[in-house]
């Protein structure tokens, strides 16, 4: 094992000549060189040369010339690794020395009748000798870079498939373990702090109480991101009935902000419940970073034959320059993922989410994803194409 990794050291370190990494500039060039030697052979030989005579040699050794020039340039084109190149050098030199080596000595023993056939002859056992030794390199190097292939997709869904089964095992963790254990923390500390009447003790039940909710979120919206990446479990789902469900939600939440909704019947997308995250981040954005007297946010659907774009708008004091750029990045201030999670999960979902605007009258944000078959689509009331929400 040693002894084949000091080897490929030494290839890695030797010259491009020897690693065969111009293997295809000097296919195509001895191909074009060796045409252009028969061009000469011509020329040379015009005054003993007939039709019968060129149509032979452009056959049986200008064909072969241009078929290595062709070659090379289809090898440069080729899937095949530059670090197989050095093995096709070898097998296409060796077979144009071994063939005319053996032609060579006929012709001593048997020569042709003239000068000019006996050069062609030559030309014509270089020229077979390096097309064959070329395919028997082309062909090898094509079949161990399939096998290549073909272990290395085998490989690469076996790591796939374990780490499926460690995102499942983690998922399993955060839910039965991690999350109970934060709720449990959380719920003590709350029964602690109304028994307690030390107001300092108070304080610090009170924090314990806060990071336990924070670490609680942060859990849920990090088996979002899990059951997200649990691409057998992605599906189909009503979209107007998600975002029903969050208005409902966050109505309940914050009885101070107006949520208004312009939603069809019924719109099925590609997804699963992981989806809820995308919305409900950029709601409680929406109202939570809102100093307005009374925060408002209006929710618009819109469909197209292959895609469901959700605009989600707030009357806000907008977003500051300075933090545009990293709006969607995660954040190393807070426990949360936020909208970070929410472009992660778009583009699980083959969507995307942007910010479509923003200035002092408020923010828009925009959130695409693709839409599933017409035929999965059932629209509750197919006389009625929209329903507007307001509280």
């Amino acid at each position: 094992m040693s002894g084949d990794l000091s080897d490929q050291i030494r290839l890695e370190r030797s010259s491009p000549w020897l690693r065969g990494a111009r293997t295809p500039g000097i296919v195509l060039g001895s191909g074009v060189l060796s045409f252009a030697f028969l061009v000469g052979w011509w020329i040379a030989f015009a005054d003993s040369l007939d039709g019968i005579g060129i149509l032979l040699s452009f056959l049986f050794v200008g064909s072969p010339a241009l078929g290595l020039a062709w070659g090379g340039y289809r090898l440069e084109r080729s899937d095949i690794d530059a670090n197989r190149y050095g093995r096709i050098l070898k097998w296409y030199l060796g077979g144009g020395a071994v063939f005319l080596a053996i032609n060579l000595v006929t012709i001593v023993f048997y020569p042709w009748n003239d000068l000019a056939g006996n050069v062609s002859w030559a030309h014509f056992s270089l020229n077979a000798g390096a097309v064959g030794g070329f395919v028997v390199g082309y062909v090898e190097a094509s079949a161990i870079q399939r096998e290549v292939e073909v272990t290395a997709d085998t490989v690469r869904a076996e790591q796939l498939e374990d780490e499926r089964a460690l995102l499942m095992y983690l998922n399993d963790l955060l839910r039965h373990e991690v999350l109970n254990s934060s709720q449990i923390i959380g719920g003590h500390a709350s029964l602690a702090f109304q028994q307690c009447d030390d107001e300092r003790l108070r304080d610090r039940l009170r924090t314990i109480e806060h990071e336990s909710d924070d670490l609680v979120g942060v859990i849920e919206e990090v088996r979002a991101m899990l059951d997200a990446n649990r691409g057998s479990e992605t599906g189909t789902v009503d979209l107007t009935a998600l975002l029903e469900a969050q208005l409902a939600e966050y109505r309940a939440r914050f009885d101070d902000a107006t949520l208004e909704a312009t939603l069809p019947d019924a719109v099925a997308v590609r997804g699963n419940q992981g989806l809820q995250w995308i919305f409900s981040n950029l709601l409680e954005n929406a109202i939570v970073h809102n100093d307005s007297e009374r925060p408002r946010v209006r929710v618009t659907v819109d469909t197209m034959p292959e895609s469901v774009t959700v605009t989600v708008a707030d009357n806000g004091p907008g977003i500051p320059e300075a933090t545009r750029e990293t709006l969607f990045e995660r954040k190393s201030t807070n426990h949360g993922l936020g909208l970070y999670l929410s472009r992660i999960l778009a583009g699980r979902y083959g969507g995307t989410v942007a910010l479509a605007d923003t200035g002092p009258d408020g923010s828009t944000f925009v959130v695409t994803l693709p839409r599933a078959s017409a035929a999965a689509d059932v629209p509750e009331n197919s006389e009625r194409n929209e329903r507007s929400e307001r509280n």
